[in-house]
Parts: structure tokens; sequence; C-alpha cells
């Protein structure tokens, strides 16, 4: 919400420019008015009260500001946004096989994190910087499991991720079968948008689903997958060549990572290929406040008429 002042007819205001011309003049006659010569000062006493005083004058000085303003119609103005999003639907496969726990992650120079702490660090920036789009999350070993349905609740979501580790499923590595699950629950949905970005350090060798018809499934049902390999592929055989064919049959991209950094950069670089369209659509509400000022203006008219009268009593 945005909270501003301003005046539906600015270009009254500038009466206002007139104004000291005015009261310079006033107070010119004014004098003029109350200026008398006498060759004696005994014609004084018999006027009772002669006080050159100025105050009616002011009074009506500032009526006329009050006037001029209210005339301008001063309003306060309540903006309010309502944002409509076409988001992006998204699902966040990661693997949990038992290799997910080598510490080949450098956080810093000296300090080291298992593959699965690291992809959760970024996972979690990741989900921070999607506010408009539903994210689920896939785990996956031997077997795939939904962790999270699709959900724009980024708390939920990310309390599920923190739960994931390496070794708590059945190990293996069901990348086409993961896949599978994925699309299974994006293309139900009429996002204008569906990805699948798929973390993994390993070769598919579980599983009723190879990736290759995984990946066939998901251009049929216009899903892109991101494909992402992490770790150093000294330690355990990799298949870079099965990811990048997946990646390339629905029109997605292929990542090589192989510390935290090179993961953050990669991540980022989704997050800047698919954008979420987010409309903004205004309303204002408007508050009047000519009322005040034309009630201002009434009270020190009153005030002009009540000194005049009754405590500065002028000669006519």
């Amino acid at each position: 919400m945005i909270r501003t002042f301003a005046f539906k007819y600015p270009w009254i205001l500038l009466n206002l420019l007139w104004l000291p011309l005015w009261l310079w003049l006033a107070m010119r006659l004014w004098h003029a008015k109350n200026f008398i010569v006498s060759s004696s000062v005994t014609v004084f006493t018999k006027i009772p009260t002669i006080h050159p005083h100025k105050v009616p004058l002011i009074c009506r000085f500032l009526a006329l500001i009050c006037l001029i303003l209210a005339l301008a119609r001063p309003q306060g103005i309540l903006e309010t946004f309502n944002s409509h999003s076409n988001g992006v639907d998204m699902i966040l496969a990661v693997d949990l096989s038992s290799s997910m726990q080598i510490p080949d992650f450098f956080v810093r120079q000296t300090q080291r994190a298992s593959r699965i702490q690291a992809a959760k660090a970024v996972l979690s920036e990741f989900i921070q910087h999607r506010k408009h789009d539903r994210i689920g999350l896939v785990a996956f070993a031997r077997y795939p499991y939904l962790v999270s349905p699709l959900t724009l609740n980024q708390s939920w979501l990310m309390k599920n991720l923190e739960r994931l580790d390496a070794g708590m499923i059945e190990d293996g590595t069901a990348i086409g079968s993961a896949v599978t699950m994925a699309v299974n629950r994006l293309k139900e949905l009429d996002a204008k948008t569906r990805i699948v970005i798929l973390l993994t350090d390993g070769v598919n060798n579980f599983g009723d689903v190879s990736p290759a018809l995984a990946a066939e499934a998901a251009k049929t049902f216009q899903t892109k997958i991101y494909t992402i390999m992490v770790g150093n592929d000294q330690v355990f055989p990799t298949d870079e060549r099965t990811l990048v064919e997946m990646a390339e049959t629905t029109g997605g991209r292929f990542y090589r990572a192989y510390d935290i950094r090179t993961l953050q950069e990669v991540y980022k670089e989704i997050d800047s290929l698919e954008k979420t369209e987010v409309k903004l659509e205004g309303f204002k509400t408007y508050s009047e406040f000519f009322p005040l000022f034309l009630g201002l203006c009434g009270l020190l008219l009153a005030l002009e008429f009540f000194f005049k009268m009754h405590r500065y009593r002028v000669l006519s």
C-alpha cells in the first residue's frame, strides 16, 4: 500500500502568488484609513477605542489561503496493489543415494560439505527467489518419493527440504522413475511453464522407466528438464551423456557443478531463464480534505468578525 497526498486541481494554487501583493496593499490601505491629522491631541480622548492592530487582517489573509487550498481539492490517496502471477510450476528432483554423502564440496576454503548439504543450501536460496511459483519436491534413490506436492507455501517446502539426507532411502539411483513421477505431477496443471530440475551424482541403475523414455514423456507434456551433475566423477561413475540427452530432448539444459559456487551459479542461471510473469493491478482510494480547509476558512472569517466587533474596533 502506498499513501500519497495530492491536489486534484493544482493549477488553482497559482492564486497563492497574488496573496502577498494583496496583503501589502491591504496593509497600506489600513494604515491610511487609521491615520488622523489633528492640531490637538485632545481630539483622541473623544474616540473610545482606536487600536491600529492587524489581527483581523491576518485572519482574512489566512482565510484566503485556506479557501484557495480547499478549491484545489487536497486528497489523501491510498494506492493498493494486487499481484496476478503467471507462475512457473516446477518439481525439484534431488538424488539421495549414498554417494551424495561424499564431502567433496567446499563451503569455504577449509570447510568441507557433503554433496547433499551443498545441494540443500543452494536449493534453499533458489526457493526463496521463486515466491510466485508453485514448487514441488521429489527425492529419489532406489525409488522416487514425493516429499512435497506443488505448493506456494515456501516455509512448508523449506521444512521438507531440510529433513532430507542422503542414505535415508534404500540405495540406488532411479533417475527415469523420479522424472516420470515429477512429470505426472505437472501434467495435470494448467501452468504456462512446467519444468523439472534434476540434481544427481550418479548413473541410472534402478527403476522401470529409462531416462530417455522419461524425457520423451516430459516432452509430450511440454515439460522442460534441467539436469545437473554434481561431484567429482573420479570417485563414482557418472553418465553425463544421458543427462545431456534428457535436457536436449525437452528443450532444457545440462550443467556440471564441482563446487558450491558453481552450483549456485547454475541455479541462478536457471532462475534467470525461467522468469515468472507478475502483473500488478492497482486500486486507489481517495480521502477528501477540502472540507477541513473550508472549515478553517470559515473559522478564520468568524475570528476576523469577532476581533473587529469586540477586541480591536477600528475607524470606518
